[in-house]
């Protein structure tokens, strides 16, 4: 079955599941988490500003485990960032609050967009403000967690580490997110990992 979306986007969507059970809701915080997490930890390695990471691959898969698990690929993330934390030995706690708000890369893509596939002009300039949107709100929280922590002023976050973390994950999101969406989205469908609702 296809279902068409907004602005004539035509998404493949059977055999997607239309009930999210508990071990399919598992399997899905499981595979957002492992993903984001490898993703998350390759960052450690890249330089970083105030301890932040420069490069940040890993808002890539947002979007795509957003709209792919709703909910439960917003927790992968969210999983998959306090795990990577460990193996480089980092403390969760202090960055708690920017650990939390990883969840937002999926969930408003799949709130705000709700597609499947970017396959127009059109639609990659909405998806691309809404990918902005989600970077302006994730690097304020990150800057406000570094300020309440000591390690960076707000006014000084706000001209270094906010304009480096927003530009980057807009552009791992909104130029190489359609590409993984376009790709993989057929595939996931087809093998009836889609979620159809939210929650």
């Amino acid at each position: 079955m296809t279902t068409v979306r907004n602005e004539g986007e035509t998404v493949e969507t059977t055999p997607a599941s239309s009930t999210t059970s508990l071990a399919s809701r598992l399997v899905a915080i499981v595979i957002s988490a492992l993903v984001y997490g490898v993703l998350v930890y390759i960052s450690n390695f890249a330089p970083n500003i105030f301890g932040m990471k420069l490069f940040y691959p890993a808002t890539s898969v947002g979007p795509a485990f957003g709209s792919w698990f709703g909910f439960w690929g917003g927790l992968g993330l969210i999983l998959g960032t306090l795990l990577s934390s460990l193996p480089a030995g980092l403390n969760p706690l202090p960055l708690l609050p920017a650990y939390l708000v990883q969840g937002l890369y999926a969930w408003l893509p799949a709130l705000l967009y709700r597609g499947d596939t970017v396959r127009s002009w059109r639609a990659w300039l909405r998806f691309a403000a809404i990918c902005a949107l989600t970077a302006v709100l994730a690097s304020l929280v990150l800057v406000a967690n570094l300020a309440g922590n000591g390690t960076v002023p707000f006014s000084i976050g706000m001209r270094s580490v906010f304009p480096v973390t927003t530009v980057s994950a807009i552009f791992w999101m909104a130029v190489v997110g359609p590409l993984i969406l376009n790709l993989v989205s057929p595939y996931v469908a087809q093998a009836g990992l889609k979620f159809r609702r939210f929650f």
